[in-house]
């Protein structure tokens, strides 16, 4: 609750906000977010006490019995839609509604949301399917700061000191996520003052056989097919670039500005940059294929 405190008075610009099931519970935590007037979905263990429009209590699960479940996707994975079954009901706070997600991998498997948005914006089905799976993008920062960054790989033993390697990883990422924006032009980076010039690299004999091209960085995003079926295109372009790959990138560019790997080296590392990115690209297409088809057969 201090951190909700501390980012809402320091004026950040959010309107809405994600619990997992340790802090969906805190009913505090709920209130205070909607004071602060952000809507929440709150995840909630199926034996969560939930009050009724009638004002009787029960188990978060007890609202299975009239469920109506409807298909939709809370959004884009890796290996595309993210399509479960969804029901929503009200409860007996004003403005709070449980949803309920079934997943359609495990139909015997679901997981209860308390939800609440502010009077001014619509509480709809939509609404808190759209919160609840923006949850995702933040495993996925999680797991790249672990996978890349070394998060978790640390052997401080004290308090402090695992918070100055966590905000050093977290510093690091933001990093590649800042290179990733400049140079999809999706940022603009603030101007440098008095940097000096980068130190020229050694010349070898096969940089003179290389041309510009061989330098390149490809930019944008593949794209995905919208149904099921859809032949992946012959040369379909690389996938944008992660923060993975960024901060492999700049870890070259800087190899390279330093004169530690000649020209030629650095070409041969962007070859295998866009040819990873686009075999990815074609994973990805085949993934979408295979979830879209499992989608449309299954209704």
């Amino acid at each position: 609750m201090q951190q909700l405190q501390r980012l809402m008075a320091a004026g950040l610009p959010a309107q809405w906000v994600a619990f997992d099931e340790v802090y969906g519970r805190s009913q505090e935590l709920r209130k205070q977010a909607a004071a602060a007037g952000l809507a929440y979905a709150a995840i909630i263990p199926c034996d969560y006490p939930v009050t009724t429009p009638a004002g009787t209590t029960i188990r978060a699960d007890a609202a299975l019995t009239n469920a109506v479940f409807e298909r939709r996707s809370c959004g884009n994975g890796s290996a595309g839609p993210r399509y479960s079954d969804w029901a929503i009901t009200t409860t007996g706070i004003h403005g709070q509604h449980l949803l309920i997600r079934r997943l359609t991998s495990r139909p015997d498997q679901y997981t209860f949301y308390l939800c609440w948005a502010p009077p001014e914006r619509p509480a709809t089905l939509t609404y808190f399917i759209t919160i609840a799976g923006r949850r995702w993008p933040v495993e996925q920062t999680f797991t790249t700061g672990k996978d890349t960054f070394g998060w978790d790989q640390s052997q401080t033993r004290t308090y402090n000191g695992i918070c100055r390697h966590t905000t050093l990883s977290a510093l690091a990422q933001l990093r590649a996520a800042a290179i990733r924006g400049a140079l999809t032009h999706t940022i603009q980076l603030p101007d440098t003052i008095n940097d000096p010039a980068p130190t020229s690299p050694t010349t070898h004999h096969h940089d003179n056989l290389l041309s510009d091209a061989d330098l390149q960085i490809p930019l944008g995003d593949a794209p995905v097919p919208n149904h099921g079926k859809t032949p992946c295109p012959p040369n379909i372009a690389a996938i944008k670039l992660s923060i993975a790959e960024t901060s492999r990138l700049a870890r070259l560019a800087t190899q390279y500005t330093t004169g530690l790997i000649s020209r030629a080296r650095l070409a041969f590392a962007l070859r295998w940059s866009r040819r990873r990115r686009r075999h990815q690209a074609i994973a990805r297409w085949h993934h979408y294929n295979a979830r879209l088809l499992a989608a449309a057969t299954s209704t």
